[in-house]
């Protein structure tokens, strides 16, 4: 198989597997087409993180070896996340606190791998350097998290009743990622040095603001296009005032139907 069929069928391919696959399980109502979205995410998710096998040639695996990477920590994370969010203050579904212990180690456990991966010998390396891919993902992970958090703080308040202590722990943790972001621009880790960070860092805040930027205007210009919409439609028509005739019989109507009739 030649190099250019091997990418399109074992990266591009599957990247379009891992879309399709999670768009039928998400919004596919029928059992069976759910199913098969699974099965296609997972297939297509596989040949992803084969991807430094099967497209050695390609620079494009180095995008399968930092999936393979993040995997394990990632997991962890999005585990202990929804075991923390679920057994706090739910209506329905709320877990054990035992499981919210669980929750919390899970999350620190996968946040110090990551961390080890920036400042100590696990960061990504494929073949013989630093993954291009791991200098865009953490980066753009601290500032994501610091936006995130910050959001998350605002809209629990106005949201959701007696969530101080889930509000003080959004404050923490975008304080946290925040020193952890001086610390990656003044501090050299012991492959990333610090202008590679801080040059990375400059591109995901781009990148970022660029995205919010983006969906502010589309907001923006939908919000105008529908106004404008409305503006050229007609008001709506206004029929006359009833008549004493019409007032009377409506009155004659309500009364009948409010008086009972005779009980046998």
């Amino acid at each position: 198989m030649e190099e250019a069929m091997q990418a399109l069928v074992f990266f591009w391919f599957a990247g379009l597997a891992c879309m399709t696959g999670f768009m039928l399980g998400f919004f596919a109502k029928a059992d069976n087409v759910r199913k098969v979205g699974a099965a296609l995410m997972v297939l297509g998710f596989l040949s992803l993180l084969a991807t430094p096998w099967t497209l050695t040639f390609s620079p494009s695996s180095a995008f399968g070896h930092l999936l393979g990477s993040i995997l394990g920590p990632c997991v962890l994370m999005g585990v202990g996340f929804y075991q923390i969010t679920f057994s706090g203050h739910v209506p329905v579904g709320r877990l054990s606190p035992g499981e919210r212990k669980t929750g919390f180690a899970m999350v620190i456990v996968g946040f110090v791998w990551l961390e080890a991966m920036h400042w100590w010998i696990l960061t990504p390396t494929y073949p013989n350097e630093v993954n291009r891919y791991w200098l865009i993902f953490w980066p753009t992970f601290l500032l994501f998290g610091v936006a995130c958090s910050c959001t998350t703080y605002a809209l629990v308040g106005h949201v959701g009743n007696q969530r101080n202590q889930e509000q003080r722990l959004m404050m923490l943790i975008a304080v946290f990622f925040g020193i952890l972001l001086v610390l990656g621009i003044l501090v050299d880790g012991p492959n990333v040095l610090r202008e590679s960070f801080a040059s990375a860092l400059f591109l995901a805040g781009a990148d970022l603001f660029g995205l919010l930027a983006g969906a502010a205007l589309a907001i923006v210009l939908f919000t105008l296009v529908m106004a404008l919409y409305e503006s050229q439609q007609p008001s709506p028509l206004q029929l006359n005032s009833p008549s004493k005739g019409q007032l009377q019989q409506a009155a004659e109507m309500i009364s009948a139907n409010l008086t009972g009739g005779e009980e046998e």
